[in-house]
């Protein structure tokens, strides 16, 4: 076998009207001329869109279901070349018409596009017009809610989503707006739009069927989806003063998962995600969070303006902070479990990773907040390897199997714990180990009521299980503060 240094192939093919046949692409490697349709080196293939979508899109073969069979041990050879180019007809103003993906010599319309899943799936409907990918989302429901359970990697998203024109963009977000919506990777100003269209969708779609003649089972279930859909809508309206919020994750499946970003996570310096606990369903708490989230945003203004005051950082620096409850968190009667967490962590290792892909080449400083349950949910998940956050602070936790920082993905064991008196949660180690005991290695966030460093402000102290957000406490601003990377003024409990 020839050893080489990876290099991208791509394959270019003329333009041509609907059932046109064209010449077999040709295989061009970014430093040899080769004969059509020879492959000489081993490496993956890529399908340049260019000359047929006007984009410079490139899409990997594989993930359009053509193979480069290597034929043998130097080389190998196009298997299934591309034949045909069909031209789609636009269904909305404004929005032009799209060629039809073409898989293994058949046009990919939606009766090959709906055999294909994982990533191949995104290739082939990014090359659908608008009006065939809605029939696509309106008949094939079942695809859609595959591919978001086992969505590809957030970095195969990502090349996928940038490597889009404009109008295939715009086609998906019109279209397909829950998958758009909630997939990790693509960025977060589009997911917002999409969900934005998609909760607008559902509400009226949920009210219309609410109005025609449904058995008790069904009309309950449209009354709960109602319900955290209304909720929703409502948690997304701005504090005065407060920032542009967005609905980056909507689920209505069940108890519902969400998330609303308070700024932007695309653009900001810091930026910072809560993670609830017991009974935090969709329902009953996304407002409620989303004000904790809200509260914290202002927080972490007011320091990164104190600290500019006195020859820190520029105030200016941008702030995101989200509110998630990206998982269905338990209630008093499953609380026992760790079922939960691990559901939990796997929505937010996804989420996470999204974040990082969406800011490769810029990442912004990350800082994970959990409270009650939460905390265990945020350490199983940062116990995998599989993401790396810049902080980590857990307040009223009840512990989780992990033993020690060593054992968790956090920039330079950048871990703090508080702790307030009146909490059962604490020193309980319900779930293995007590993040708060100094054997486990993290540091202290003062909760009990202290002078800020700063300014010299009384900061007020915290007490019980559900105090540590508040306004002008002590435990608050230390939250600010670790989230703008200012760990160094963070009190302890000692003062």
């Amino acid at each position: 076998m020839v050893s080489e240094p990876f290099e991208m192939r791509s394959i270019s093919f003329p333009v041509a009207t609907a059932r046109t046949a064209i010449a077999p692409p040709r295989v061009t490697s970014a430093r040899t001329a080769l004969q059509p349709g020879v492959v000489i080196v081993a490496a993956p293939l890529w399908l340049d869109l260019s000359s047929s979508t006007g984009t410079s899109a490139t899409v990997p073969l594989a993930a359009l279901g053509l193979s480069s069979n290597p034929s043998s041990g130097r080389g190998s050879s196009v298997a299934s070349p591309v034949s045909a180019v069909g031209v789609g007809t636009a269904g909305e103003p404004g929005v032009a018409a799209q060629p039809v993906a073409v898989v293994g010599g058949v046009d990919a319309g939606l009766d090959s596009v709906r055999r294909m899943s994982g990533v191949s799936l995104l290739a082939g409907l990014s090359q659908l017009s608008i009006g065939d990918i809605s029939t696509f989302v309106g008949e094939f429901p079942g695809q859609v809610d595959s591919l978001l359970a086992v969505p590809p990697a957030a970095t195969e998203v990502t090349g996928w989503w940038t490597g889009l024109g404009g109008t295939e963009r715009s086609s998906l977000l019109a279209a397909a707006p829950r998958l758009v919506g909630n997939l990790d990777g693509i960025p977060f100003r589009e997911r917002g739009r999409a969900n934005a269209r998609f909760l607008s969708q559902s509400l009226a779609d949920v009210d219309e069927r609410l109005s025609g003649t449904i058995d008790d089972a069904s009309r309950e279930a449209l009354t709960r989806e109602l319900a955290v859909l209304t909720q929703v809508e409502a948690a997304l309206r701005s504090s005065v003063d407060g920032p542009h919020r967005s609905l980056i994750i909507l689920d209505t499946v069940a108890g519902g998962r969400a998330a609303i970003a308070l700024g932007n996570p695309d653009t900001a310096a810091f930026v910072s995600y809560l993670v609830p606990g017991m009974n935090y369903a969709v329902e009953a708490q996304i407002v409620n969070w989303t004000a904790t989230a809200d509260a914290l945003y202002a927080e972490q203004r007011t320091v990164l303006a104190e600290r500019a005051g006195n020859g820190g950082r520029s105030a200016a620096a941008s702030i995101a902070v989200v509110s998630w409850i990206g998982y269905e968190a338990p209630d008093l009667f499953s609380v026992g479990g760790l079922d939960h967490a691990v559901v939990g962590a796997d929505f937010l290792e996804k989420y996470s990773q999204g974040l990082r892909s969406d800011r490769v080449g810029h990442q912004p400083f990350v800082s994970l907040f959990a409270h009650s349950y939460g905390s265990t949910v945020a350490l199983t998940a940062l116990s995998r390897g599989s993401f790396e956050v810049d902080a980590l602070v857990l307040v009223g936790s009840p512990g989780s199997q992990i033993q020690s920082v060593d054992s968790l993905s956090v920039a330079g064991g950048n871990v703090f714990v508080g702790k307030a008196d009146w909490d059962p949660a604490v020193n309980s180690a319900f779930f293995g180990s007590d993040p708060g005991a100094a054997s486990y290695g993290a540091r202290p966030l003062g909760v009990y009521g202290a002078h800020d460093r700063l300014t010299g402000t009384w900061l007020t102290g915290s007490l019980g299980h559900n105090a540590y957000f508040d306004r002008g406490s002590e435990s608050l601003h230390n939250m600010a503060l670790v989230g703008t990377d200012n760990a160094d003024l963070v009190t302890n409990g000692s003062e």
